[in-house]
């Protein structure tokens, strides 16, 4: 993930918006599958208002959230359209789309995640400044979090919604209950330099991925910091202009974080491991059969789905002479390379579940994405719906559900939802 200014607000990637229905509307989705064999498993393509729509994230019970929003104005370069804040809502059938309401006064909607009851979290636009918010388990109501003017909401977990407040040039953040009550992620000595803190992922009520930035211009540099309790400790690889960004898993409820990238110890070196335990915790280095290996960074500069809460990481091993570029697994300490098939060039590991189960994303030899499960050395087709191909993979639950995102040839982008046993 990239700790640049401002950056782990726009989790949602390049999908920024749609435009404002202020009441919840329940509409059925179809599931909308291309002809498929019994074995592979069928896509359910999730409803949208405008052509540009987009899932951000899956809750444990199946509850996605996301937005939609028209195509950019032609004639504003870097434009962005209104967007609309939306809900999925689970059925034996399909899901029924939501759209999540808005208050008066407010013109757009970002949505940066779920929490374990299917509340979304995200940022109003108002006349005010942006407005962090989150919205009930109806969908029906927003509450503030934090004044406005803040940055953003920039994380949400099970119950909790991490706010960041300030301007590109200075930063706190804030973590916000669903009670009401409120942590300041500050004051240790981790983060004691930094001038922007934000928190990018929670794995629940004191255990919290922060990002610390330092410096300015091309010598901004950045820190992963994990804080549990009011502690914290640093991870050992850094982000900078001069080595690009480190790759970092979401952290899990134990306060293990998975990462990939550089560190100056006291040259810089490559390096791929997990971090377990929380504070302080351990750094535990990741084999590689002498290849090089990475977790693959997020181009929303996101956490990555990558380390299941048995413990379990996915991530690449690069191209090397004679070898392609291969998925692969983590697991018990273990590497086990997944292999890359006749007629694909390469294969890398999107996603993660307990138990072993991957998603693999395979590149032909025309240069398709095919997703697949992979689970104890076999592979099941994700079948893509008819007309549509894979965008990328967003989140893999330990229920089996898959969020990821697909597009066609006009350049509309849906979400959809594969339904795997868990």
């Amino acid at each position: 993930m990239t700790f640049y200014p401002r950056n782990a607000a726009l989790r949602v990637g390049t999908l920024l918006g749609g435009p404002v229905l202020a009441a919840a509307v329940l509409t059925a989705s179809p599931a909308t599958a291309a002809q498929a064999s019994p074995q592979a498993i069928p896509p359910i393509l999730l409803a949208g208002d405008q052509s540009q729509t987009g899932g951000v994230d899956i809750s444990s019970t199946g509850v996605v959230v996301g937005i939609t929003q028209a195509p950019p104005p032609a004639n504003i370069p870097g434009g962005s359209s209104p967007s609309t804040p939306l809900r999925w809502l689970p059925t034996p059938d399909g899901y029924l789309k939501q759209t999540l309401s808005l208050p008066a006064g407010a013109t757009s909607a970002t949505v940066t995640g779920v929490t374990d009851l299917g509340e979304a979290g995200g940022t109003l636009t108002t006349a005010a400044g942006q407005q962090p918010v989150r919205w009930s388990v109806s969908g029906l109501q927003t509450t503030a979090l934090g004044p406005a003017g803040s940055a953003g909401t920039t994380a949400v977990g099970a119950g909790h919604w991490a706010v960041e407040t300030g301007d590109s040039i200075s930063g706190t953040a804030t973590l916000y209950a669903r009670d009401g009550s409120t942590t300041a992620l500050a004051g240790t000595p981790e983060l004691a330099g930094a001038r922007i803190v934000t928190a990018v992922s929670i794995g629940g009520p004191d255990t919290v991925l922060l990002g610390a930035i330092s410096g300015v211009g091309m010598g901004t540099t950045g820190r992963a910091v994990v804080w549990r309790s009011g502690a914290t400790v640093s991870l050992p690889v850094i982000s900078a202009f001069s080595i690009g960004s480190a790759c970092l898993s979401a952290i899990q409820p134990d306060g293990s974080v998975a990462y990939s990238g550089v560190v100056i110890n006291p040259t810089p070196a490559q390096v791929i491991g997990v971090h377990r335990g929380g504070v302080p915790g351990t750094e535990v280095a990741l084999p590689t059969g002498g290849r090089t290996a990475t977790l693959g960074c997020s181009p929303a500069g996101g956490p990555l789905d990558v380390l299941a809460s048995d413990g379990s990481v996915v991530g690449q091993l690069l191209a090397a002479p004679g070898q392609p570029a291969e998925a692969a697994l983590w697991r018990n300490g273990a590497l086990v390379p997944l292999g890359v098939a006749a007629g694909e060039t390469a294969t890398t590991a999107a996603a993660v579940a307990s138990g072993g189960r991957v998603i693999l994303v395979a590149t032909t030899a025309a240069g398709a994405q095919q997703p697949y499960l992979w689970a104890n050395g076999v592979r099941v087709p994700l079948t893509l719906p008819a007309g549509w191909t894979l965008r990328t993979i967003v989140k893999f639950t330990d229920a089996g559900a898959v969020l990821g995102a697909v597009q066609n040839a006009a350049g509309d982008i849906r979400p959809v939802v594969w339904r795997t046993r868990g």
